[in-house]
């Protein structure tokens, strides 16, 4: 029987990546529906969000579905662009002076932006965090999903299906089963992935969080979501964190 450490990992992994797999195939639903028109651009300049900080698009074009006439002003899908690479910025806007390409939602043609941008938060982040999370629950150190559990009130936690209530709410007035509580809490009991195997399992998922990563940056477009480049940032970091531990063992 798992300890309730890993009975709470396992609910908890499993439930970041059907919500991060839900929210990611959603938005890519939405967005790759998105149909294409050409739209005459009225107005593209740079705004000064800070001083020699942060520079936006301000940008406004037009655009004709089915001889009704549109304004817009969305450069990219999903949230607002923000940058301090001004020089980059002004490119893109160059690029799209005159007549450019715009895509609207067929069923709101009022939403429309000019770059198919992808937003890797919350959907990516909640894949890449219950990978994480699902990892360390089925190896032997448990560092991160014990401190999570530690955040929980344990009368909560001990109602998830396969933990025995046995909190301090059930036996007020007796210390061992409270010490016994917080004991079989503190530790997390022997891992279903143990040995040789845990590196490889690490391993295996440093390289699924890339592969999200990765199919982040194929389909999305610049101004990339910052969550989206600090992913491959946290794996190297992690791999190369995996290759000193094995060294050392």
């Amino acid at each position: 029987m798992w300890s309730p450490p890993r009975v709470f990992g396992l609910i908890v992994g499993l439930a970041l990546l059907v919500s991060g797999g839900v929210l990611a195939a959603s938005q890519y639903h939405h967005i790759s529906g998105y149909e294409s028109t050409t739209a005459t651009v009225e107005r593209a300049q740079v705004e000064v969000v800070a001083v020699d900080a942060a520079y936006a698009p301000d940008v406004t074009y037009t655009y004709t579905v089915d001889g009704t006439r549109y304004t817009g002003d969305n450069v990219a899908a999903g949230t607002g662009i923000i940058t301090g690479n001004r020089e980059k910025l002004e490119s893109v806007l160059a690029s799209s002076a005159g007549t450019t390409t715009v895509y609207y939602d067929p069923g709101n043609p009022g939403n429309a932006h000019l770059l198919p941008r992808y937003n890797f938060f919350p959907g990516g982040v909640l894949l890449v965090s219950g990978l994480f999370v699902l990892t360390d629950t089925l190896t032997p150190k448990l560092r991160f999903v014990r401190t999570l559990s530690s955040l929980f009130p344990i009368d909560l936690l001990e109602r998830m299906p396969g933990v025995e209530p046995r909190t301090v709410a059930h036996a007020p007035d007796d210390p061992t089963a409270i010490l016994e509580n917080q004991q079989r809490w503190s530790g997390g009991g022997e891992a279903p992935i143990r040995g040789g195997a845990v590196p490889a399992v690490w391993l295996l998922c440093y390289l699924l969080m890339a592969d999200i990563a990765i199919g982040y940056f194929w389909l999305s477009g610049w101004p990339y979501d910052l969550w989206g480049v600090l992913t491959p940032l946290v794996v190297v970091a992690g791999v190369m964190r995996l290759g000193f531990v094995t060294l050392l063992d």
